[in-house]
């Protein structure tokens, strides 16, 4: 079995976290619920205030990307853990 998926990952073709969004209808009212909320809220500010409260959603977004990163290492790490006490446990029962 060959696969280039470890090659795809080091040269960045290939992005788990961008290319997973989820399918869940309830996710999906919540971004919608959030987008038309965060509208009708940025709409009352005044322009000094609007750049302030953009200005956090962008550090808020942006601490977010590391959340992902981070949960994406550690889910990979469990995986590959997981992967190799599999393999261990088949020759401890040999």
């Amino acid at each position: 079995m060959k696969t280039d998926a470890i090659k795809d990952l080091f040269t960045g073709s290939l992005f788990p976290c961008e290319a997973v969004s989820p399918k869940d209808k309830g996710y999906w009212d919540l971004l919608r619920e959030y987008n038309q909320g965060s509208e009708k809220f940025i709409s009352g500010l005044s322009p000094e205030e609007r750049r302030g409260f953009e200005h956090m959603q962008n550090c808020r977004q942006e601490a977010v990307q590391y959340e992902i990163e981070e949960a994406f290492i550690q889910g990979y790490s469990l995986g590959v853990r997981l992967t190799a006490e599999a393999f261990l446990l088949k020759q401890d029962h040999e």
